[in-house]
């Protein structure tokens, strides 16, 4: 019998001896491939290249032909005409030495290519060029390229098959050299494995003996094996360790394993399991059980692990997930479960939104340690109001200053039962660090069912609850699908202003203001108009308000601002001295370029300052008063005029009146439409004249309809008169037929 020595060397020296064999045939074999590869590589290849080549530039020359014919820039093309000829001619001498009769009858192609190119720069570079002559050329030039494109496939079908009879010789000759070096690669593999196994294989059994009597009791788990009737038969050291570390004292190994594992063994070989794994709880230490059945040896091996440590770190883990770490309320995405829950059981539930008004003055004042304080604060009297209620309600925190209580009932009133509720408790002072704070609370009730379909639905639809009681303040207000409706409107409005801007579906309407005495035109009032793509008007007062939401109010501003000083301009270039008023919204007279358009717009037009007087709402100037009285201070050093709109709507004081660089004072509407039978309005309109003549200020009353008004307004001094009685916004051109020196007629 062979030894492991013997047996080594005899598959060395066979391997030897087919390594010389093969590499004589090897070497045979690759010097005919190599004859073979040669003609395949410097003959057959570049001819085919060159056919590509040739039919490339024939296809530029073409190209260019028919863009010399489109331009006529024969200074650009006509380089590049002669290039691609060029091209084509140098690639057909190489492919002529080799291509026989077909090189014959391209070369005829190529004289009739050159005659069509020199007729049609001929016709093309004449004064009267002939284009019904030139489209003939330009057909007969692709009628020709055709001619040569079939010709070029012949050619490369010949190469083509040269070729592949070529590299199928070769291919054959290389795959019998590839069997030759496998038969050789396969012999050494088998050589090799020989010599490994009986080599190491003593080395790796004795290994392996000694490395598995050494596992178990090495393993720093416990380990324990069991026989297929659950008895202990062998523990490793480390299950007296945890013992020790669990109890405080030795025990007996079966108190590690959990009860009713016997009969749970069974039911797992009665199922042929092979590998489970569960937990179990000893006092404060979770246990994580490997189990390993292995029939075939009728044993198991048990493999205990103390994982409390990182039970505890997931346990925490996951109450982040769900809670609000200042709180420790439930989080948003817990309240996301819980409603997905509820809804998927299509079971009734109401949601309470909640938003704490003020906070934000407070945080800003008092800081964000003490803004956090708050909130836990109201955090815990929410869960009073929560252990109130006698229901099923469960309060989250969703982010910020907001909380959500869940209340599982199928009332809709029990919704507005706990808003009242918690209204009553607000009414108590929030204690935090000795101090005493007074809020109020905004409330969005929504019910499921009633208010929605689905968990995204109602989320929705009680935020756009609370957003409308929000907008009062210190209310609760239940969802209406009107609200909805509300939101929804603005889309489209949204939508619609964008591409009205883009088409120039605006316009300007122009209402006259006339003298109070003489009843004469003195100036205008430019309001906007919108008239879609159907030239249906839509109101001011329905895409205003989304304009200045959406910040589409600024592009819109500069485009009034812009066409109402063209017609400005128009009216001095027309000697119509009339001056036009403009309205300049809040966000416009905030926005930080707002000088330098208007600066910009004068340079434009060609317009004189004094032409134009803006109209400031007092509203908007009280809002930020120092701010509102520098732009105001910029805007009169450029030169325009000012004047204060809707005047007595803004509770302005008298000591900031004084201090606005004002020319005219604008009596709001509301004052007027009663003034025959109010004398409350007529007190505060002789006032408002009385003011304005003290610090002399012009006047002008807004909405005058009647003749009464007109008259009692003259009587008392007012200097202008803007309404329907004496006109209705219209175009510029009407307004232009009039002009300053004339009257307008009197609708009353």
């Amino acid at each position: 019998m062979f030894t492991v020595s013997k047996r080594v060397w005899a598959s060395f020296l066979l391997v030897l001896a087919v390594g010389i064999t093969l590499t004589m045939v090897i070497s045979v074999s690759g010097q005919k491939v190599s004859r073979v590869t040669k003609d395949l590589v410097e003959v057959q290849i570049p001819r085919l290249a060159q056919t590509e080549r040739l039919a490339s530039a024939i296809s530029e020359h073409e190209r260019l032909l028919y863009e010399y014919y489109a331009s006529k820039d024969r200074a650009r093309l006509w380089p590049q005409i002669q290039q691609a000829e060029k091209a084509y001619l140098q690639s057909f001498i190489i492919l002529d030495q080799a291509s026989g009769e077909l090189s014959l009858q391209l070369s005829a192609l190529f004289d009739q290519l050159k005659a069509l190119r020199n007729s049609l720069d001929v016709n093309l570079r004449g004064q009267n060029t002939h284009w019904d002559l030139a489209r003939t050329h330009l057909e007969d030039l692709t009628k020709t390229g055709k001619q040569a494109q079939t010709i070029f496939a012949q050619i490369h079908n010949e190469i083509a098959a040269q070729s592949e009879k070529v590299s199928g010789e070769s291919s054959r000759r290389l795959a019998a050299m590839t069997q030759m070096v496998t038969i050789f690669s396969v012999a050494v593999i088998i050589a090799s494995a020989l010599v490994g196994y009986f080599t190491q294989i003593n080395i790796r059994q004795a290994a392996e003996r000694k490395t598995l009597a050494q596992f178990p009791e090495r393993n720093p788990s416990a380990v324990i094996s069991l026989n297929w009737r659950g008895q202990i038969i062998y523990h490793n050291p480390a299950c007296a360790l945890l013992i020790e570390k669990i109890f405080g004292s030795p025990q007996r190994i079966d108190t590690l394993i959990p009860p009713h594992f016997l009969n749970k063994l069974k039911t797992w070989q009665a199922e042929h399991k092979t590998h489970v794994e569960f937990h179990y709880k000893i006092d404060q230490h979770t246990l994580n059980f490997d189990l390993s059945l292995l029939p075939d040896l009728e044993s198991c091996h048990l493999y205990i692990e103390d994982i409390s440590h990182r039970q505890q770190a997931f346990d925490q883990l996951e109450f982040q997930a769900y809670h609000d770490q200042l709180t420790k309320l439930p989080n948003r995405r817990s309240f996301q479960e819980a409603v997905d829950k509820l809804v998927a059981k299509n079971a009734p539930f109401s949601l309470l939104l909640i938003s704490l008004d003020r906070f934000e003055l407070v945080q800003s004042s008092q800081g964000y340690e003490m803004g956090d304080l708050i909130i836990d604060g109201m955090a815990k009297r929410l869960l009073e109001v929560t252990d109130e209620t006698n229901q099923c309600a469960t309060l989250y925190r969703m982010e910020g200053t907001r909380f959500c209580i869940l209340i599982e009932s199928e009332l809709q009133s029990d919704g507005e039962r706990v808003a009242k509720l918690l209204q009553q408790k607000m009414d108590q002072a929030l204690e935090v660090e000795e101090h005493r704070y007074y809020f109020t609370t905004s409330m969005g009730i929504c019910h499921y069912p009633t208010d929605a379909d689905t968990s995204n639905q109602i989320i929705a639809n009680v935020n756009m609850a609370l957003n409308q009681a929000k907008s009062i303040g210190d209310h609760y207000q239940t969802y209406d699908s009107k609200f909805h409706a509300m939101k929804q409107s603005w889309l489209p409005i949204e939508s619609g202003l964008r591409n009205a801007l883009q088409d120039n579906q605006f316009t300007l309407f122009y209402q006259g203001k006339v003298d109070a005495n003489s009843q004469e035109v003195t100036g205008a009032e430019a309001l906007i108009r919108w008239f879609d793509k159907e030239n249906k008007p839509i109101s001011p007062g329905v895409f205003i308000p989304v304009a200045e939401q959406t910040g589409l109010i600024i592009k819109i501003g500069e485009w009034v601002i812009d066409e109402s000083f063209r017609q400005a301009a128009q009216f001095r270039r027309e000697n119509i001295d009339i001056n036009v008023a403009i309205n300049i919204s809040a966000r416009q007279f905030q926005h930080r370029h707002f000088i330098t358009k208007l600066q910009d717009a004068l340079i434009r037009q060609g317009i004189s300052p004094e032409r134009i007087e803006l109209e400031i709402t007092e509203g908007l100037i009280m809002q930020n008063v120092e701010h509102s009285v520098v732009t105001m201070k910029k805007i009169k050093d450029l030169g325009f005029r000012l004047a204060i709109d809707d005047f007595g709507t803004g509770y302005s004081s008298l000591s900031y009146l004084k201090k606005f660089p004002i020319d005219t004072l604008k009596i709001d509407r509301a004052f007027i439409m009663n003034l025959e039978n109010d004398d409350k309005d007529k007190s505060i309109v002789r006032s408002i004249l009385d003011l304005a003549k003290h610090l002399d200020l012009q006047t002008v009353a807004e909405g005058v309809e009647t003749d009464w008004q007109w008259r009692y307004l003259r009587d008392m001094g007012c200097d202008s008169i803007q309404g329907f009685y004496f006109s209705k916004p219209d175009t510029a051109d009407k307004l232009s037929q009039v002009g300053k020196g004339h009257r307008l007629q009197r609708m009353g």
